[in-house]
């Protein structure tokens, strides 16, 4: 019996979990018509163009649906006005997501989450995580990993990797392919 639960446990600590790859999805998306959303910026970026946010912006604003998304722009502004909240939103504590699969979020990101959703009036969050760029050839897409949060509860609801179209390397278009993309996704 001992040698089998040794067995047992050298196979479980040799198992390593890749990164979820372009594909990867984790929980649904609800509808979101008539919700007021936080697009915050995008965290993490290896490649693309710096111009990624204003990009998922018009690209999520361009979908049908009546969904009222409260883009970096203005949640900079509201944060001007509230100076006191110490909420730095493109610095926001992401690794967790990186390292494994959440079903919740803690503090401090919970915390900065609850207090942005309270100053503009929003029970949910849609968190571009990553952003990164995969040559191929001469050509690179940009793998796009993001999250949906209530965050009322810190509930993640949906986490996903999309991938654009490849195109040229740093190129706008390229990073405009995957804003599309996950603009699809979450939006229907």
């Amino acid at each position: 019996m001992a040698a089998f639960l040794i067995l047992l446990i050298s196979a479980c600590a040799g198992r390593s979990s890749a990164p979820p790859s372009p594909g990867y999805e984790r929980g649904g998306v609800p509808e979101l018509r008539g919700v007021r959303i936080l697009l915050l910026p995008l965290q993490l970026r290896t490649g693309g163009h710096p111009d990624f946010d204003r990009e998922l912006e018009y690209a999520l604003r361009q979908r049908p649906g009546g969904t009222d998304w409260v883009a970096p722009e203005a949640i900079r502004q509201v944060l001007a006005r509230s100076p006191g909240t110490g909420i730095l939103i493109d610095q926001l504590p992401v690794r967790p997501f990186l390292a494994g699969e959440l079903l919740r979020v803690g503090d401090p990101l919970f915390g900065d989450l609850y207090r942005l959703g309270a100053l503009v009036g929003a029970s949910w969050a849609l968190l571009p995580v990553e952003a990164k760029a995969r040559t191929e050839g001469a050509a690179e897409a940009i793998e796009l990993s993001a999250a949906l949060l209530d965050v009322r509860t810190g509930s993640v609801v949906w986490y996903g990797v999309v991938e654009g179209s490849p195109g040229s390397p740093g190129a706008l278009a390229t990073s405009a392919s995957a804003a599309e993309v996950l603009a699809r996704r979450v939006s229907g």
